[in-house]
């Protein structure tokens, strides 16, 4: 279950826990706030893109108990270890990673899907030619945010919901490519590591075919001054 230099870490969400790799790419608060942030029913059909190792994926079939949940992974090593987190807590039969570019996933996975849900590369493509596991998680060597939008367009449902975390340097862009694939933004909550800091962060929902109608929240402040989570953070995570 368990291969070199892996190890299991608690969930801290009915008894779930997920295998990492302390050298290799690991999952950080930003997936953590988007699982927190969605909307799932129990009867919704789930696909989360770019799932890494699984953490959305595995908190989001913790916390809602959806009809079902597919990860979607294009590194094979990270895609095997998300599998092996699913079968480490028994859900294979509400689980499932696939091993695949994100483009054209409809194809292997098909569509009409209740809700779609990824934290994508955020950074703009380098120049390395051979990038490394973290680098292709971080920026756009594989997927670019025109393509991640485009794609969780396929897969919705009319009305299906969409939601998103990624910096919020890209939200003209990323608000810009959800109305050209039709996925109109309906909620924004923007992300302060600080109170006294700007935002780095935001989570958008959108939806399927919606019409124009945009809320913003109040904003979620994730530290206190001595390093601690705020009382939202908290309860978020608590839900």
């Amino acid at each position: 279950m368990v291969k070199g230099n892996e190890r299991i870490d608690d969930l801290e969400c009915r008894g779930y826990k997920i295998i990492q790799k302390p050298d290799g790419y690991c999952f950080t608060s930003d997936s953590v706030l988007l699982a927190n942030f969605v909307k799932v029913g129990k009867k919704d059909k789930v696909v989360d893109l770019c799932t890494g190792s699984g953490v959305i994926a595995l908190l989001i079939d913790a916390k809602y108990s959806p009809k079902s949940v597919t990860g979607v992974e294009i590194q094979e090593r990270l895609a095997d270890m998300a599998a092996r987190s699913v079968a480490l807590n028994g859900a294979e039969d509400r689980i499932k990673i696939i091993n695949a570019p994100v483009q054209g996933i409809t194809k292997i996975i098909g569509n009409g899907y209740d809700v779609v849900t990824v934290n994508p590369p955020y950074e703009k493509k380098g120049d390395k030619e051979n990038p490394t596991e973290e680098e292709i998680c971080r920026a756009e060597y594989r997927l670019t945010l025109e393509e991640t939008v485009k794609e969780s367009a396929a897969l919705l449902r009319y009305g299906g919901l969409f939601y998103m975390i990624n910096k919020t340097r890209r939200l003209a862009d990323a608000v810009y490519f959800m109305r050209k694939y039709g996925i109109e933004a309906k909620k924004i909550n923007f992300v302060y590591p600080k109170k006294d800091k700007n935002s780095d962060t935001f989570i958008v929902e959108g939806k399927r075919g919606g019409n124009p109608d945009l809320t913003v929240p109040p904003p979620t402040v994730v530290y206190e001054d001595n390093g601690e989570y705020t009382q939202k953070v908290k309860e978020l995570y608590n839900k």
